[in-house]
């Protein structure tokens, strides 16, 4: 069995005062300003070239929204596409998934501002550019959401954001969004509920199929006692023993940025018949070592739900596996209450 892994996890504590956007210190030349054109689509480069745009959201009533926006090449296989899955946990007690996909001459992109609609009869979009307009986004399912960023911090990239990988292939990562309080509503035929809590969200894109690029990739975004911290650890298929990306943490006054090192996975348990990590180590140049415990999982999604059985059975050993993901509570250091989405290929 191949595991291709990303691993979300977001600690649950604010404190508003912290956030003084003024005290803000690069320590490290390699935290760079976001530009506009970094949030935009890029220019597709590879036959496999993907993007995606991803969200999570804790309201203030302990329930959390997963957004993903995507935009998919397959080289002919199957038509390039748009895509749009949403999670909604511990909603009134029951927990609720959609995925939408339509295809890619389906999805309208405007400016001023700036905004990507998957298709134009559908409710499904996300507005603005964060750190240079008002942001937010709109799913309309079985449940019509929008949650507005009413607060972001200001969001960074390391160095320029582009990891090359090998002679032809890249990986480019942008911090779109590493902390913010959110509001907006979650509403049905018969209710409209306002909501608020915090929110995070990063982007990134790939110009071959991650199968093919990485054995593992882990992600997670955390709040400190007095600030936040955040990560996205990828593998490369073809070195297991080195991992590229970034590691970042503010402490109220400081943000600093980490190279990891190496990621270890220490333990696996079966989850709903899938072996899984449920204990992990992240080592950073410096020396340091963080420690994650996935204790509870709370969701399980496969990517292909949305799929026929058939085109299921045509794309799935083309793609290397069926792409499964794992949501719940997990410990961070043995002490700190975290939020993990793990995402992996079986």
């Amino acid at each position: 069995m191949k595991h291709s892994s990303i691993v979300f996890l977001c600690l649950f504590l604010f404190q508003p005062a912290l956030f003084a956007q003024n005290n803000v210190e690069s320590t490290q030349p390699e935290i760079t300003d976001l530009e506009q054109d970094d949030f935009r689509i890029h220019e597709q480069q590879g036959a496999y070239y993907n993007e995606q745009w991803a969200y999570h959201i804790i309201l203030d009533n302990g329930a959390q929204i997963y957004v993903t926006y995507t935009v998919h090449h397959f080289a002919g296989l199957r038509n390039s596409s748009s895509s749009g899955r949403l999670s909604l946990l511990n909603w009134k007690g029951e927990n609720y998934s959609t995925a939408k996909e339509y295809n890619l001459k389906n999805l309208l992109v405007y400016e001023n501002p700036y905004k990507l609609k998957l298709h134009p009869e559908r409710d499904i979009w996300i507005e603005g550019i964060p750190g240079f307009s008002s942001h937010h986004f709109h799913y309309r399912g079985k449940y019509d959401f929008h949650i507005n960023f009413d607060d972001p911090f200001p969001g960074f990239k390391p160095g320029n954001g582009v990891f090359e990988l090998g002679d032809e292939d890249e990986l480019g990562m942008f911090i779109h969004i590493p902390f913010s309080r959110v509001s907006g509503f979650i509403a049905d035929d018969s209710d409209t509920v306002k909501v608020s809590g915090i929110g995070f969200m990063d982007h990134f894109y790939q110009t071959n199929l991650a199968t093919r690029l990485f054995e593992t990739g882990y992600k997670f975004n955390g709040r400190t006692e007095n600030g936040f911290s955040g990560g996205h650890f990828m593998v490369p298929k073809h070195t297991p023993d080195e991992a590229i990306g970034y590691a970042y943490f503010y402490d109220g006054e400081t943000l600093t940025l980490k190279k990891p090192e190496k990621v270890t996975v220490n333990k696996r348990k079966e989850v709903s018949g899938t072996k899984i990590p449920v204990d992990i180590s992240v080592r950073y140049e410096d020396g340091s070592v963080d420690t994650f415990h996935f204790s509870e999982v709370e969701e399980k999604v496969a990517m292909l739900d949305e799929l026929s059985a058939l085109k299921k059975l045509i794309i799935k050993p083309f793609l290397g596996g069926e792409v499964l993901f794992y949501r719940g509570q997990a410990q961070k250091n043995n002490n700190e209450k975290v939020y993990f989405n793990l995402s992996l290929v079986d």
